[in-house]
This record gives C-alpha cells, structure tokens and sequence, in this order.
C-alpha cells in the first residue's frame, strides 16, 4: 500500500513515513494511493469473527506489509481489550430500524479512544525497533486531550504536548485533561479558542524538522485516527446484515475524521446508502452540502464544545477524494481557505458528494429536546454529541426500510456537564487522580512563536522530559 499527499501528485509514500508524521512534506494530508476493495462473500466471512480480528481484516490492507500479521492481531486484541464491553462497540435499538452504536466504551469514554488506542501501539513498536523518540502534539476541546493522554502517558521515548483553549472548554473537561500527574505531559492552555489552538499546532508541526525526534500529531490529521474508525463500520454493518443489506450512518460531526472513515468504507464495498453529517451550531459542513459553500466562521459557543469547529481538517482529504485525487485542485482551495476564507467546489463534484452525504445543523435546544424524548420512549439516555447524531438522523434519514446506525461519540455522562448538572450522572473516572490545579499547567499566548520557545525550554530539561 502506497500513500500520497492531497497537495501534491506523483510522489508516493510508505505507511512507516505515514505513520511517524502527520503532514507531508508539501503540507497536505496522507491519504491512500488507492483503497482496497472487498467482495461481498469476503464481507460476509467477516460477520462473526472477534472485534479485533475484523479489525486487522480491515486495516492490513492499508499497512503494506509495515508489521507480521501475528503482531498486528496481537497490537489489535491489546488495543480493544481494555474496552468494557466484551462487544467493543455494541449496538443498541432505540425505534424502529435505529440503533445506536455505542463507541464510548473505551478507557476515557470517548469514540477518540479506537484511533488513539491504536495508535499509540503502533508508534510505541517503531519507537522500539528505530531508537528514536517522538514529541507528540495536538489540541483538544476536551474528550481528544484526554483521550491521547491516557494512550501515551507514561511511555518510554514519548513527549506528550496537550493544547487546550482557553475559551470555551468546560471546567468538567479541563478538570479531566489536568488531573493526571505523568513526567511526559505538558498541559498548555493558550489564549484564544479551538481554531486557534488547531491553527497553532499545524504551525508548528509544519515549521519543525527534527532528525533527532519523530513530531506527530495526535489529531484526526494523523492517518492512523481515520484508519482506526473503519472496524466500526463494518463491525456495525455486518451485525445489522451488510453485504446484503445496506446502511445508512449518522455521525456527529467535528473534524470529519469519523464520516471520511465512513466514506472509505464505503469505497471498500460496504454498503452504504447515506451518510448524515450532524454538526452542532458551528455549521460549516452543514452549510457546504446544503449550498456548495465552505468558509470559514468564527466559532459560536455550544453545549457540546468538544464539536466546536470552524474548518474541519479532514475536509481537505475529502475534497481529495470528490475532486478524483487533483492535488492542484485542493492544494489551490486550501491557499483560498487560509486567505479569503471560502471555496466552492464544482457543481458536478458536489452533486456527486450529495448523493451520499446529507446534513443537519442542531441547535443546542434540539439537542436537548432528543436527550428526552429518547429517554422518554426507551429509557435510553444519550449524550448532547450523540442527541445531534440522533437528531439529525430522525429528520434527514432517506428510507424508513434501511437500517440508521447512530455513532454515539461520547459517554452519558457528558450531560452532566452540558447541564452544569454533573451530580445527576456519575461522571467519567478519573482514577483516583489529584484535584485539580492551577499549577498543572502552562499558559501561552495565541503565537508560533511562543509555542516554539516553550518547546525549545523543554528540550533543555532532559531530567524531567524525553525530548
């Protein structure tokens, strides 16, 4: 399997150099060179095999021999055995024909632990067979930061750099990212909101060329996040009746990580009929696939800021893929992004994009209003992230007759703080972790500048950090 960059066409890269980077050198996205396909009496072998197994069926074909097939269903059965349920992702019917796929069942609760999870196992296997070290960043507004601490806490060769705003982050959140005491955490609070923070790290991890150190997102930029969201799908699927029967997904939207993972699956030869993206009240992708239009806007404060985004990264792979893999394409419509702050696609290229996906923008009010009428009929509660899924689901779903999987992104808890009411619900573990301090963490301001000068301080301190 071969990779190349959204921006540039022509040179091709192996999963090794996907994997211990984010951006290519040209500053696009790695997306594969071509997506493998299954046929449809391979997909119904898959049916009833362990989680774990369907997964390396899934994704070892986007590996390219990178690591033993013993080893990698081995990093897998690791990766998924500290999920509480022995399902992984189990489903769960809540009306006629629609089901809830649970995906916060892992170690922090949150749908980010399928590609972190994963993830961190295989940087930890090339860290050990290269020598090197790596310095990890990313940005979160809440569930990604926690989530990537608890996958690379703790281990050997690794720097975790986690950025949060200083906007628009609830305190339950910033609590959960700042209570963990680990030598190879940095928690950095920058002035300004989640745009900014995003804006920061893709900076720095552009600027920066460091041969004694491997630099790494943690994001949904990083290929192996999307990657990891393809054993859902199918796992889903197949339980619901796939190949022979198709689907359809409504997935609560942020970075488009989980819908472009959605939309390879497809590619692969699972049957997808639709595609819901549900955003929050930061609608920009609602907004492009209901008027060919995306632009960037500021970002509107919501009761589910982990959802707060202006300019969706992994957007720029999914115009990669509408725009039949034209890198000048995209590679001009990012430069309009960054500048003018707008693009519109060609009108054949979105037509055929809306043939899969639909949207809906759900205001907090909504939201709410689904958290209690699907409690009310079933008894079932669900999470504000998951209300928007949900939400958008009963009003843009296409066919009654074809199953509607709901991607529950977060843990029920999370309406606890959403409603400042968190004593309702029993909030997330945080493992017997110590209160919460001011002094757990290092403030910056909104500037590269200042980002690169801390990151100089802390390769000095070789006691304390693995830098």
């Amino acid at each position: 399997m071969k990779y190349v960059s959204t921006r540039t066409p022509g040179r091709t890269f192996e999963f090794s150099e996907v994997l211990m980077g984010s951006y290519a050198p040209d500053g696009g996205l790695y997306v594969p060179h071509k997506v493998p396909r299954f046929k449809t009496e391979e997909l119904s072998k898959l049916e009833w095999l362990p989680f774990y197994e369907l997964a390396r069926h899934v994704i070892e074909p986007f590996l390219g021999g990178w690591v033993e097939q013993d080893r990698l269903s081995r990093m897998l059965e690791e990766t998924f055995h500290g999920f509480t349920s022995n399902a992984v992702a189990p489903l769960y019917q809540t009306a006629s024909n629609e089901w809830i796929l649970e995906l916060f069942h892992g170690p922090t609760g949150v749908y980010q632990d399928f590609g972190l999870q994963l993830m961190s196992r295989f940087i930890n296997h090339d860290l050990l067979t290269s020598g090197k070290k790596a310095l990890i960043v990313g940005c979160t507004g809440g569930d990604t930061g926690a989530a990537a601490i608890k996958a690379f806490s703790g281990m050997n060769g690794v720097t975790l750099l986690v950025l949060h705003p200083s906007k628009g982050l609830t305190a339950g959140d910033r609590r959960r990212l700042l209570s963990v005491e680990e030598g190879n955490t940095i928690n950095i609070a920058v002035d300004g909101d989640y745009s900014d923070c995003h804006r920061l790290c893709e900076q720095f991890l552009k600027q920066n060329n460091d041969a004694q150190q491997h630099l790494i997102s943690f994001n949904s930029v990083h290929w192996v996040r999307v990657l990891a969201h393809l054993s859902f799908y199918f796992y889903s699927a197949l339980q619901l009746g796939a190949p022979e029967r198709e689907v359809a997904f409504s997935v609560p939207a942020g970075n488009f990580g989980a819908l472009y993972a959605g939309y390879i699956a497809k590619q692969m030869g699972l049957p997808i009929r639709q595609l819901i993206v549900a955003t929050n009240a930061n609608a920009g992708l609602h907004q492009f696939l209901q008027s060919n239009l995306y632009s960037r806007n500021e970002i509107r404060a919501t009761r589910t800021p982990t959802m707060n985004v202006s300019l969706a990264s992994n957007f720029e792979r999914f115009q990669w893929s509408i725009l039949n893999q034209c890198g000048e394409k995209v590679a001009r419509n990012m430069q309009l992004l960054e500048g003018e702050g707008t693009i519109q696609l060609e009108q054949d290229r979105w037509l055929e994009a809306r043939k899969l996906f639909d949207s809906l923008a759900v205001e907090d009010a909504d939201a709410f209003s689904c958290i209690h009428e699907v409690f009310a009929q079933s008894g079932y509660l669900v999470s504000p992230n998951t209300a928007i899924g949900l939400r958008a689901a009963r009003v843009s779903r296409r066919s009654l007759l074809i199953p509607m999987i709901c991607l529950a992104t977060t843990h029920p808890s999370k309406i606890g703080a959403a409603t400042d009411k968190s004593e309702m619900f029993g909030p997330l573990s945080t493992g017997g972790a110590p209160a919460f301090t001011e002094q757990d963490c290092t403030s910056i301001p909104n500037d590269i500048g200042a980002l690169i000068s801390l990151v100089r301080a802390l390769s000095k301190d070789t006691e304390s950090h693995s830098l």
